[in-house]
């Protein structure tokens, strides 16, 4: 009778520790999302601007003040910087093109010429023929928020420029941002 006693025990004490397992919750969780939308930026900015910076000290960096007023030849003394903050995950360039200062009275229109430069790239106007775009900024990807500033720098040809008939000379230099 002792060994039924202690069989039903023994049986009451599994089906009682099997019925705690049987309890327990099953897991919980919940999912975390969100977007994270484009920055795409670039301007001209009057000071370098930092590369840890965030998009609303971009947005707030002064600008330069154009126009670049040329009184002379040679190379010009100005604060300008060309300035780009992405987080595109596959890139971003950025192009620069630029047109002769010219000057145009009663049909006549006299150039005078001028070298830009900026990220150790330039490019020089030839009058009124047109010039190849060259591409200054290139990024093929990125890990996260990225920015970069860079001096641009102009010099006028003393050529053209000396020998220039009178009147009011404007050029344009632009720069051209595409994402990848």
């Amino acid at each position: 009778m002792k060994k039924n006693i202690v069989a039903v025990l023994l049986v009451i004490a599994l089906s009682t520790a099997a019925a705690f397992a049987a309890t327990n919750p099953p897991n919980s969780s919940f999912d975390v999302t969100t977007n994270v939308g484009g920055i795409n930026k670039m301007k001209i900015t009057a000071a370098a601007f930092p590369a840890n910076g965030n998009p609303s000290a971009f947005d707030s960096a002064a600008a330069f003040a154009g126009p670049l007023g040329v009184t002379a030849s040679g190379t010009q003394t100005f604060s300008a910087y060309l300035s780009t903050m992405s987080n595109n995950r596959v890139g971003y360039k950025v192009t620069m093109s630029a047109t002769a200062m010219s000057s145009t009275v009663s049909s006549a229109t006299a150039y005078i010429n001028y070298t830009v430069g900026v990220n150790s790239k330039s490019l020089t106007t030839a009058g009124a023929t047109a010039v190849t775009p060259v591409e200054v900024i290139t990024v093929s990807s990125l890990t996260g928020l990225a920015s970069q500033s860079h001096q641009i720098s102009l010099s006028v040809d003393a050529t053209s420029f000396d020998a220039a008939v009178e009147g009011s000379y404007s050029g344009t230099v632009t720069f051209t941002y595409t994402a990848n």
